[in-house]
């Protein structure tokens, strides 16, 4: 169904690729009008803008040609309001109300759901100030197209890269298409987040688990309109997700050892649809932990470990109904070990990827915010998915279990 698209584009180098953008959106049968900050036009024409739109690009708020409601003409006729590429700048002035130019004030003044599609360098984009202006529009509704990892146009290596322009476009036809619902009346349990075991009553054993997967499981899934049971094993610096406004439709349960998961979760179970285990459970515990503090001693120690509580496993032998992904990090071996995984643990869909060795870093994996790796499904088909922030996973992950 043809649309009206607002694309708001701002002053960053990531412009350039906006006329293909407009291309492709005409192609889809779409009419689109071009919206310039006064930065913007540095780094894009105007002129081609207008011929691939076939529309006259504005960027003023006045001018001899320009009516005093033009900014309300603009924001009434949009179906969808796409700011794309959308500079660290804009963010603030979009999640702060500021209407200064002629894209923060349409942005204030329309009603159609809101695209920003992020472009920077990596430090801009990692601010705290940048994470908090992302946070308060999408929670006001806003819809995130992440933006990718690769070299940027400084020259650094990192995330800021405006996303693929295919990424974009799915995206704005499938908020167009209403799809952001199709997991109302859903429930989910999703666990995420390391577990814990006991050393004694300062020290413990755990692994670089931080449950981002998990929460962007879990945000995806309450942006689609699903309730969520959200069992995290808590440490220091692990991940929560941020409820929609209005709340209501998450519950969270903080544990720390695999035990104590697993109780929580087989309590939250019967009233699900489905799970999503995405936490990273420790296979060992320590056998008998110390209830007070152990005191240094010149000779050597050794600790006991016993096998933990199989989460998962007691999770899908406890099941009636209910469907299950299940995730696996592993250092080797990671399709063989994937199967293997869906395999014994009788799971729908089991989601493998690599993580680092012992002193080595990698794009996915704990610690980071992107991943990427390869879906498995009961029936043997598998699909790759390359390296993406966590985000944009959590949605193509989602969309494969829909």
């Amino acid at each position: 169904m043809a649309s009206n698209i607002l694309i708001a584009v701002t002053g960053s180098i990531a412009a350039y690729k906006i006329p293909d953008l407009v291309s492709e959106l005409g192609k889809r049968g779409h009419q689109v009008q071009c919206i310039l900050s006064l930065s913007a036009s540095q780094f894009v024409s105007p002129l081609v803008l207008e011929t691939l739109s076939g529309r006259p690009v504005r960027s003023a708020l006045f001018g001899a040609d320009i009516t005093g409601t033009e900014h309300i003409d603009l924001a009434r006729w949009a179906d969808i309001l796409v700011v794309a590429p959308a500079t660290a700048n804009m963010l603030a002035k979009l999640a702060v109300g500021i209407a200064d130019d002629l894209v923060s004030t349409v942005a204030l003044a329309t009603t159609a759901p809101l695209l920003i599609a992020p472009a920077m360098n990596t430090v801009m984009w990692e601010h705290p100030a940048t994470r908090q202006n992302l946070n308060t529009l999408v929670e006001r509704g806003a819809r995130l197209v992440d933006p990718a990892t690769g070299t940027l146009a400084c020259g650094e290596v990192g995330a800021g890269k405006l996303a693929p322009l295919a990424t974009i476009v799915q995206d704005i036809e499938a908020a167009l298409a209403g799809t952001t619902h199709d997991l109302a009346g859903t429930k989910v349990l999703i666990t995420a987040g390391p577990t814990t075991s006991p050393i004694d009553a300062v020290r413990y054993v755990t692994n670089h688990s931080t449950g981002r997967m998990g929460a962007a499981m879990a945000e995806e899934a309450l942006r689609r309109g699903a309730e969520v049971y959200f069992v995290l094993g808590v440490d220091k610096g692990v991940v929560r997700p941020k409820a929609p406004i209005g709340g209501g439709r998450l519950t969270v349960f903080e544990v720390r050892t695999a035990e104590e998961m697993a109780q929580a979760a087989l309590k939250v179970l019967p009233q699900v649809n489905g799970v999503v285990a995405t936490a990273a459970v420790l296979d060992y515990r320590v056998a008998n932990g110390a209830t007070g503090k152990l005191k240094r001693a010149a000779e050597a120690t050794a600790l006991e470990m016993l096998p933990s509580v199989d989460v998962l496993g007691t999770l899908r032998a406890a099941a009636t109904h209910q469907w299950f992904l299940g995730f696996a990090a592993e250092t080797d071996n990671v399709e063989a070990n994937g199967r293997g995984k869906l395999e014994s643990k009788q799971l729908d869909f089991l989601f493998a990827n690599q993580v680092a060795r012992s002193g080595e870093t990698a794009p996915t994996g704990f610690s980071v915010s992107t991943n990427g790796g390869t879906l498995f499904r009961r029936d043997g088909q598998a699909v790759t998915l390359p390296v993406m922030s966590k985000t944009e996973l959590a949605k193509r992950l989602w969309d494969a279990i829909i």
